[in-house]
């Protein structure tokens, strides 16, 4: 069997599963251990061998640690390559700390890529909150924020006639007074554009709420 067929069949009957918990938002995520411990029995039925290795590599100002993975069955192999970038300063972290956090990353994106694991929620990771100082995001992406301060002031939204290109004011006819918002809303549900009230009257009748 060939080196690329064996890796079709690693790649087929891998699960490797998500045993880490994330302490700040309950998720679950796999780590580099997590992938190695999963494909280990696989490549021992496929007679394959798994090396990773390290080097640093500077561009800029900044440190990145490369991370190869190399799959061999003894006569063939094949590597991917895996980058995480160490940070200027970690809070609470010496400087081999830091390079271990790195490496661990480069290695599992060497590992997702050459296992075909998508792996994009490494945001969830505890590594990532630490590193980042924020709390990864809820799944879905959004993200709750703090509710906006009551207010007695109404803010008075702005409109621009699709026709014309004034801006929209209030208007005073047969003695009721329309506000600005109430023209953009009813011209834009009769006529599909936002009119000015001239405008409206050259297309025809319009209804409009009183304020």
């Amino acid at each position: 069997m060939k080196l690329t067929e064996k890796l079709v069949a690693i790649q087929a009957q891998l699960k490797a599963p998500k045993d880490k918990m994330n302490s700040f938002g309950g998720y679950k995520y796999r780590s580099c251990e997590s992938i190695l411990e999963a494909v280990k029995p696989l490549l021992q039925a496929q007679g394959c061998i798994l090396t990773i290795s390290d080097e640093i590599v500077e561009s800029g100002n900044r440190i990145y640690i490369k991370a190869k993975a190399t799959l061999s069955d003894g006569e063939n192999e094949c590597s991917t390559f895996g980058f995480a970038r160490e940070p200027e300063s970690k809070k609470g972290m010496d400087e081999p700390q830091v390079t271990g956090t790195a490496s661990s990353y480069a290695r599992k994106y060497a590992l997702n890529g050459l296992f075909a694991i998508d792996d994009t929620k490494d945001a969830d990771t505890d590594e990532y909150a630490r590193e980042t100082g924020k709390q990864p995001q809820p799944r879905g992406g959004a993200q709750k924020r703090p509710a906006p301060a009551a207010t007695t002031q109404r803010q008075e939204l702005t409109f621009t006639c699709a026709d014309c290109g004034v801006q929209i004011g209030s208007e005073t006819i047969n003695g009721h007074t329309y506000s600005a918002t109430s023209i953009a809303e009813q011209t834009t549900k009769k006529f599909k554009r936002c009119l000015c009230w001239t405008c409206a009257q050259k297309q025809g009748k319009v209804k409009t709420n009183v304020e």
